[in-house]
């Protein structure tokens, strides 16, 4: 199943590359947040429940042409409880194929990858989402707000015995200053999941973060 997902993935993007007029365009995101985790599972490479928190960096970029774009993001951070006894390096990896049918309506499909590693183990959760995201202006085209929810088409934890619902959001507004060439950025996250047998819970993360994006999102 996901051989074909991928296979159609870049069937779409070769499809839409061939049908493009004019040159593809690059656009790049750099993000800076906070990320908090609640879990009461093993999800996240502990014995049991935990609650981590702690800075990330991150950044995406895409290749932009005629309405599709295929992307590649990454995200990382070190996460940690509240008396700090128990530390988890944070990563994140997404690939995606997205298309805009309409200005501002995007839609997206692409395998997401979440780990939590220490230097003895890692826990890992595989995504393979689909997304859809609305945009809509405030007040004036400077100033807009989008909101995006994703669900997850399958999902597998190596530290469990398997994954259940996975399912997520996020909301923010993007400025775009008086002629400068980047916009800023604003967003919320979260995520939740359910894990099923003997590690059965759920996780649920958060996140605010502030970026910066170049180029035609």
């Amino acid at each position: 199943m996901k051989t074909v997902a991928l296979i159609g993935m870049l069937a779409l993007a070769a499809t839409a590359i061939a049908g493009s007029q004019g040159r593809p365009s690059l656009a790049f995101r750099g993000d800076a947040g906070f990320v908090w985790v609640r879990s009461d599972s093993a999800a996240v490479g502990a014995a049991g429940a935990a609650r981590l928190r702690g800075p990330v960096l991150g950044g995406e970029g895409r290749v932009v042409f005629n309405g599709f774009a295929v992307g590649v993001g990454l995200l990382s951070g070190t996460l940690q409880n509240g008396d700090q006894t128990v530390k988890r390096d944070l990563i994140e990896g997404r690939l995606l194929v997205a298309a805009r049918p309409v200005p501002w309506l995007e839609m997206s499909v692409g395998p997401f990858v979440r780990a939590y590693v220490t230097d003895s183990s890692s826990g890992r959760w595989v995504f393979w989402q689909a997304r859809a995201r609305v945009d809509a202006p405030i007040v004036t085209a400077s100033l807009t707000s989008y909101v995006e929810l994703w669900r997850a088409l399958s999902s597998q934890v190596n530290l469990a015995a398997g994954a259940g619902r996975v399912q997520g959001g996020e909301a923010g507004v993007v400025y775009q200053p008086p002629q400068r060439p980047f916009r800023l950025r604003l967003a919320y996250r979260v995520d939740d999941a359910a894990v099923r047998g003997a590690g059965s819970g759920s996780q649920t993360l958060e996140a605010i973060s502030v970026a910066i994006i170049v180029g035609g999102w």
